[in-house]
């Protein structure tokens, strides 16, 4: 039997493009019905072609990432808030909030439904004075990177007051085996990913085969980019923790406190409330319930003001099950009233005043 000719190569190329095209124009108008997430797509594609970058984030040298400037409400050091002014505006209230998702906020509720905006609006209407809040809240990050981030950016802003809000993003480096101090069993740098031009290019213009690899839910989203793969099983025995992988989140909540009461300004350790009614989640659950215990004794051994959310919260009437969208994020009106609890003590403790800096 010979080799085809030309034409009939050229038809078969050409009859299986079109039967690809078809496929794939039949697909585009099925996805709806399929369940395809248009923006999960989206972000696969962005995260492709930038060589591994994740739309929503960028590296950084010391703290693992950031958002990238110029995104719709993103500020020019990468967080989801308005321009900091480095100049204090003498007679206004300064407070640095950090922390992870639960402080950054951000979509679906915007810079308005954040903790951190809520307090500004409840401390202005409760004192009759400006105040500013600065919003440093970055989703994913721990305790180590929030650290980092006070010395080498937050400190500049000589702020008055600063409030931590964390307790859930520590859990994980302490489920990791082979447990670090300083979480570099946990954590990894952000490298540069290389794709092929084939794979980019089905990427790009292909919905069926990007669909395909989206049953990789982690493929390109950035906490996998900073998280090493656990070396064995993690520690969930019995949904515990063990107790000797709590001293870094101590450690690194008690060196940013000391730090801010060495500059003259005052500390604020706010608890995480959690949704009790979430299911799958014990370990979590645990970690955090520690976790705020660790901020009311670093309160009551240390003197620094406590803003117990979680268990304001516990005591409210008819709970705050409703202000949940999930284990640990609330809605804008669950924001309001965590924004409420830490507002009451600020002003219970007096520090709603600034205080004499020093620089």
């Amino acid at each position: 039997m010979g080799m085809p000719d030309r034409r009939s190569l050229i038809l078969l190329l050409g009859t299986t493009a079109l039967f690809g095209l078809g496929l794939e124009l039949s697909f585009r108008l099925l996805e709806p019905r399929l369940g395809v997430d248009r923006q999960r797509l989206q972000a696969l594609r962005e995260h492709v072609t930038s060589g591994g970058l994740v739309g929503l984030h960028e590296p950084r040298a010391h703290v693992l990432y950031a958002r990238p400037p110029g995104l719709a409400g993103v500020n020019s050091l990468g967080f989801n808030d308005d321009e900091f002014p480095l100049a204090r505006t003498p007679g206004t209230l300064r407070v640095a909030c950090l922390g992870s998702s639960t402080t950054e906020g951000g979509n679906p509720e915007g810079h308005e439904g954040s903790y951190p905006r809520q307090l500004k609006h409840v401390l202005e209407e409760r004192t009759g004075r400006p105040v500013e809040v600065l919003n440093f809240g970055m989703a994913g990050w721990t305790t180590a990177e929030t650290m980092v981030n006070y010395f080498l950016v937050v400190q500049d802003y000589a702020p008055d007051i600063v409030v931590i809000h964390e307790a859930a993003n520590d859990v994980d480096p302490r489920r990791w085996p082979g447990f670090r101090n300083d979480y570099s069993h946990y954590r990894k740098p952000w490298g540069e990913v290389h794709y092929s031009l084939t794979y980019r290019l089905l990427v790009r213009f292909s919905d069926i085969f990007a669909a395909s690899q989206l049953r990789d839910p982690s493929a390109f989203d950035v906490a996998t980019v900073v998280t090493r793969a656990p070396k064995g099983p993690l520690r969930d025995v019995g949904d515990r923790l063990p107790p000797e992988t709590a001293v870094a989140f101590r450690r690194n909540v008690e060196t940013i406190a000391e730090h801010v009461r060495l500059r003259g300004g005052h500390m604020v350790l706010a608890t995480v409330p959690y949704d009790p009614d979430a299911r799958g989640v014990a370990v979590y659950r645990n970690g955090i319930d520690e976790h705020n215990g660790i901020l009311r004794e670093l309160a009551a051994e240390d003197g620094f003001t406590l803003a117990d959310v979680a268990g304001r919260g516990r005591q409210r009437p008819g709970g705050t099950h409703a202000f949940f969208l999930d284990l640990v994020h609330m809605t804008p009106e669950g924001n309001r009233f965590k924004a409420e609890v830490i507002a009451e003590a600020i002003l219970q403790a007096g520090l709603a005043v600034p205080a004499q800096r020093t620089r």
